[in-house]
């Protein structure tokens, strides 16, 4: 939808409900703030992106909890028991 069009119908709806609709309101509010763009950003919205054209050794690790009592022994590519 255009902005122009928009944020008049926006502001209208939430000034015309009642107030004990707080959750409405609410989505209305941030509604009307992303169109009138003083929206603040959150610090965890920007995305990390990594230099795919550089020559660097990238490591990517992730934290796995295996539950010990269902997978005892947990082997890996070199056939080695792994401890938890």
């Amino acid at each position: 939808m255009h902005p122009d069009k928009c944020l008049p119908e926006l502001m209208a709806e939430k000034n015309s409900l009642d107030p004990s609709f707080v959750h409405a309101v609410r989505l209305l509010a941030d509604e009307i703030g992303k169109y009138e763009g003083d929206d603040p950003k959150k610090e965890g919205d920007t995305k990390k992106y990594l230099d795919i054209i550089s020559n660097k050794n990238i490591k990517l690790s992730e934290r796995v909890l295996i539950p010990a009592q269902q997978y005892p022994k947990v082997m890996n590519c070199c056939l080695k028991s792994l401890e938890r």
